[in-house]
């Protein structure tokens, strides 16, 4: 026992040496491999083999602390465009946000900063999905003008604002047209509202106006399907206060109870905007587009209504 109690602490020594003697072979493994990736990256991008550049320089970054700040900072920078020339967008706007967290007053950071809005325009899907990237790169293509007015990408960006706010437009039209043709009309009626405010020039401004109004007129019918549903529910709730004894079930009832009167008024509310509204528009409407084709269907659709 003694014996190899003596040995436990031999065989560790002996073991401590080896892992020192195996540290700096170690180190210096990983710092040949930081050096052939970053050549490696620095060559296929010389010869526009972007894929590969992209891998090379993200394997020499794994490695990062056995380069120098400056290979560091040319490694990231060729990373970005290697991402974007190869069109990986998802990749190039996430090297280059880094980038430009790294090395915002750097003389390459305008044009990172120009591949990030364009990277992210090439990222947001079309206009009938979500559109969280289009309004990233909007607000980015704003920033970008803001801080570079004088830039060489201006008219580039320039171009991609307007290629994102068409694409912006058109996602809030068809949500409008969603809500109309299932028979949600108000909630159609603000969204034409918010494309009319918004994005005026991408459609015919007569025809949004009509379509606006139109929603407007129909609301009425809307809140009457609401109030009814409602008022159903309201009866359902009742009944099953008749046969509830727990004091705190019967207080969950009362509070849904009023909680459902609350939106009874709600709708009534909305109706009653609606009308007025609808008078208003109607009128501003036949002073700048006179009494067209779409003033007429409204008079028609509004005595349909009445009757």
């Amino acid at each position: 026992m003694g014996r190899r109690t003596r040995l436990l602490p031999l065989i560790l020594f002996g073991l401590l040496l080896i892992s020192l003697a195996c540290a700096p072979k170690s180190e210096e493994r990983r710092r040949g491999y930081a050096l052939e990736f970053y050549r490696k990256g620095l060559k296929e991008y010389r010869k526009g083999d972007y894929g590969d550049a992209k891998k090379a320089f993200e394997n020499a970054l794994n490695y990062l602390e056995h380069l120098s700040p400056e290979q560091i900072k040319k490694a990231k920078y060729l990373l970005v465009k290697s991402a974007f020339k190869d069109k990986d967008y998802i990749d190039a706007a996430v090297y280059a946000e880094d980038f430009l967290s790294n090395y915002p007053g750097s003389p390459e950071a305008e044009e990172v900063f120009y591949i990030l809005v364009e990277s992210l325009v090439k990222v947001a899907p079309d206009p009938y999905r979500d559109q969280s990237y289009t309004i990233k790169a909007i607000q980015k293509a704003k920033e970008f003008l803001s801080r570079y007015p004088e830039s060489r990408f201006r008219t580039k960006v320039e171009e991609v604002l307007e290629e994102a706010n068409r694409k912006l437009a058109y996602h809030e039209y068809y949500i409008a047209e969603f809500y109309e043709e299932y028979g949600y009309p108000y909630n159609a009626a603000l969204r034409y509202r918010e494309v009319l405010i918004n994005f005026p020039t991408y459609f015919s401004e007569e025809r949004l106006a009509y379509k606006y109004i139109k929603n407007l007129i129909m609301t009425p019918e809307q809140a009457k399907r609401e109030k009814e549903k409602i008022l159903e529910l309201i009866k359902e709730a009742r009944e099953s206060l008749e046969e509830v004894k727990n004091p705190e079930e019967v207080k969950a009832i009362r509070n849904r109870i009023r909680f459902l009167k609350g939106e009874i008024e709600r709708w009534n509310e909305i109706e009653k905007r609606a009308r007025e509204e609808t008078k208003k528009a109607l009128k501003s409407y036949k002073e700048v587009y006179g009494e067209n084709y779409y003033y007429r269907k409204l008079l028609k659709l509004i005595e349909k209504w009445k009757s």
